[in-house]
């Protein structure tokens, strides 16, 4: 995905997603995008959103929208008022996005190194899809969903996911009668259900 930005104000923002929702049996997702160019200023969002938000706005600016914006380092989630976060980007910075969808956070990496979780609770519903947003004259992005390797090392993280995963299913407490294993899958069933 390349991008460019056109407009002059913030109601010149505009978004665009990926076309299909990250997938909500991966576990992790990643996807990065490069600065090719910071524009005029720099008011540059990367995130998520539901389908059906208004894509006339940054990521992070409107419900069921997260965004880490460039001009200030914040990170916007569902609201036009920005946390502080991390490190502002320009020209030439890799951000990464990345969600874990076994603990529902989100997490944002520049230039290969992690900044830390950006937001927790994600919605389990509605599907996300990643997101970048754009502003002012001049600031074009290169998206990476790993067509080209990824500046941030994901595997170690994968690792590390894998094995807590296994450790949590070699250490469930397994019922010892044929009533017990009945409520406990009940209940695991209703977990799952909307």
């Amino acid at each position: 995905m390349f991008a460019t930005g056109h407009g002059k104000t913030h109601r010149d923002a505009a978004s665009v997603h990926a076309t299909q929702p990250i997938p909500p049996t991966c576990g992790l997702y990643y996807f990065e995008v490069k600065i090719v160019s910071k524009g005029r200023d720099g008011y540059m969002g990367i995130g998520l959103s539901a389908h059906g938000v208004n894509l006339n706005r940054l990521p992070g600016w409107d419900k069921h929208s997260y965004g880490y914006h460039g001009d200030d380092g914040h990170t916007f989630c569902s609201s036009g008022t920005g946390q502080p976060y991390g490190p502002t980007f320009t020209t030439g910075d890799v951000i990464g996005c990345g969600v874990n969808l076994v603990d529902n956070t989100c997490f944002y990496t520049k230039n290969g190194h992690h900044l830390g979780t950006a937001f927790t609770d994600l919605p389990v519903r509605p599907n996300l899809y990643p997101t970048v947003g754009l502003q002012t004259p001049g600031e074009v992005v290169d998206a990476n969903f790993g067509q080209e390797p990824f500046v941030f090392d994901i595997e170690d993280m994968m690792k590390e996911l894998r094995s807590r995963t296994r450790l949590s299913i070699y250490d469930f407490p397994v019922p010892e009668s044929q009533g017990e294993w009945q409520a406990l899958l009940n209940r695991h069933v209703l977990s799952h259900t909307p």
